[in-house]
């Protein structure tokens, strides 16, 4: 296996940083740079082909008796089948048999080697010159090549040229692990979402939602919480299902079982749904809702999300809202969530977020933004949810604000169904 020397690698980072375009890096930086540096791969592919002025630079992968291009940069005079995705089996590459060693790293030109002059890839590809290191990964895993050619000989190449390959190759090898370890966390976190979908490790907990005027609970915020050993917070197993690409089916899961106790919980009471703004055009959900008695539900939207279109937003729920269902925009004064996002959604409840509400009676400036979003919402003829309520002086300054209704653990921590009902009826 051929190895480039530290020495080789220190000699090189200078330059490498000037072909990548990083600057402002200390020397300690510079030295760290080729056991910690990431960069985008298909940049370092561009960037060693115009650094070393070949026609073509690819990195590529060995998979299932084929080396697959995984990022192709070339010249556009160049052959144009060489693409991403382009596969060829491996004992017909250069790619194979640098890795065998059966032929050298650089070839200067192409028709002087005995080996290269016979293969058809060669005409087909027209090479004329070639360089190319394989990539492998810590465990000395061969996982394909870092390679450039022209379609002329070129004498010019050097080892000073191949050690500078070698370095973008280690680095490709890091980042290519980072990816990998990255897609088997995806796939993981993917299996234990499903796992806790498909057995049911998922309950809904309701938190009452206290009424100032009525002096009453009016209804409940619907909340997950996953029976999964070890204990770990709802945000984490929404944000795992997220990262793992199945934030939508999850979410949905606990929308779909919150909607199953609504037939359970009395009439005058009504639920609040979470829900992502990306996961509002969902055809399951519409189903499930156009299914529901709307007058009974409020959508809470999370003002931690951006909604790239408000209009499209809008359109999506209308007909539901028409039908009775009220819009909450959540965590207000947490996110994105501004006197215009709450305005573009037209929201009939705005709930102000629990570090908005944290020490409220100390600290003026927390007062003066619920006062103006208090302000805001009796314009817009909206009501104000103080969340996350824990201590009687915050009760009384959201009381004194005007907010017309708080939850919080000062008044009920979220409870399975039947203990909330007992709460209420108490």
């Amino acid at each position: 296996m051929f190895e480039t020397s530290t020495a080789e690698i220190n000699s090189s980072v200078d330059l490498m940083m000037s072909i990548l375009g990083v600057q402002n890096q200390s020397r300690m930086d510079a030295e760290l740079l080729a056991g910690s540096f990431n960069y985008d791969l298909e940049h370092l592919v561009q960037a060693i082909r115009q650094h070393l002025g070949m026609d073509v630079a690819f990195l590529s992968r060995f998979h299932n008796g084929h080396r697959e291009m995984l990022y192709v940069d070339k010249k556009d005079i160049c052959n144009g089948s060489l693409n991403k995705g382009h596969k060829d089996k491996n004992e017909e590459t250069y790619c194979q048999l640098i890795a065998e060693e059966k032929l050298p790293r650089i070839i200067p030109d192409t028709s002087q080697n005995e080996i290269t002059k016979a293969l058809a890839v060669t005409k087909i590809l027209n090479i004329g010159s070639y360089i190319g290191v394989p990539i492998y990964l810590s465990d000395g895993y061969l996982y394909g090549t870092l390679c450039c050619f022209s379609e002329k000989a070129d004498e010019s190449l050097t080892n000073k040229d191949l050690s500078m390959l070698t370095l973008f190759a280690k680095i490709s090898a890091r980042n290519i692990e980072k990816e990998l370890t990255a897609s088997r966390l995806r796939e993981a976190a993917c299996d234990n979402i499903f796992d806790i979908i498909n057995n049911c490790k998922l309950s809904i907990v309701l938190q009452p939602i206290y009424d100032f005027k009525a002096k009453s609970i009016k209804g409940f915020e619907c909340l997950s919480r996953f029976q999964v050993e070890p204990y770990r917070s709802p945000d984490y197993w929404f944000n795992q299902a997220n990262i793992s690409g199945v934030g939508e089916a999850l979410e949905l899961f606990a929308i779909e079982e919150s909607l199953s106790l609504l037939p359970l919980i009395p009439e005058q009471y009504y639920i609040t749904l979470n829900v992502s703004p990306k996961h509002l055009t969902s055809l399951y959900l519409q189903s499930m809702l156009d299914k529901a008695p709307l007058h009974r539900i409020v959508l809470e939207v999370t003002e931690r999300e951006s909604i790239p279109d408000y209009k499209a937003f809008r359109n999506a729920i209308q007909h539901f809202r028409d039908r009775g269902m009220r819009l909450a925009v959540d965590d207000a004064g947490a996110g994105f969530a501004s006197f215009q996002h709450i305005l573009e959604l037209e929201a009939d409840i705005i709930k102000l977020d629990r570090s908005l509400i944290a020490n409220i009676n100390s600290d003026h400036r927390k007062r003066a933004l619920v006062a103006a979003l208090i302000g805001f919402a009796k314009e817009t003829k909206s009501t104000v949810l103080g969340e996350g309520v824990e201590t009687l002086a915050e009760l009384e300054v959201l009381q004194e604000l005007g907010a017309q209704k708080i939850q919080g653990y000062f008044f009920c921590h979220p409870l399975p169904l039947k203990d909330v009902l007992a709460f209420c009826e108490a």
